[in-house]
């Protein structure tokens, strides 16, 4: 059997690792020293570690940032849908209520190319629109 104090460990292993050894010792989280400390005693300057936590930072920071504007941009989809169902049934009683030809089709296609395109931001945003509508937030 080989030596275990020669095996190597890729990044993703040891991450796995120590979330496990976490999760045994029934604990989610650790120190800023103790995670200093560990990583001193990896061989990893203390200064590396702590650019790595604040870019770590800046990365959670991004990903909230961004899960909030989508679920906003969900949420106005959604006012916007039932908008459209209520003006649209209202549009389509009056045009079966009164005498004439059918036209409340058209106002029914015409929003629903505005809606369908609505669809498209919230569930599809590239990224240029994410990083648009965060920055919009923040300010």
């Amino acid at each position: 059997m080989s030596d275990p104090s020669s095996r190597q460990y890729t990044s993703d292993e040891v991450n796995r690792i120590i979330r496990r050894a976490l999760t045994l010792q029934r604990t989610d989280a650790i120190t800023h020293q103790e995670l200093v400390e560990t990583a001193r005693e990896l061989g990893i300057d203390p200064r590396t570690i702590e650019v790595a936590i604040e870019q770590e930072q800046q990365e959670s920071e991004k990903d909230n940032a961004r899960a909030i504007w989508v679920q906003r941009r969900k949420a106005s989809l959604q006012r916007h849908l039932w908008t459209y169902g209520i003006v649209n049934g209202a549009l389509f009683l009056i045009n079966v209520l009164t005498p004439g030809t059918w036209w409340f089709q058209w106002p029914l296609l015409g929003w629903g190319i505005g809606l369908a395109s609505h669809f498209k931001g919230a569930y599809f945003p590239t990224e240029r629109e994410v990083e648009k509508g965060i920055k919009r937030m923040r300010l």
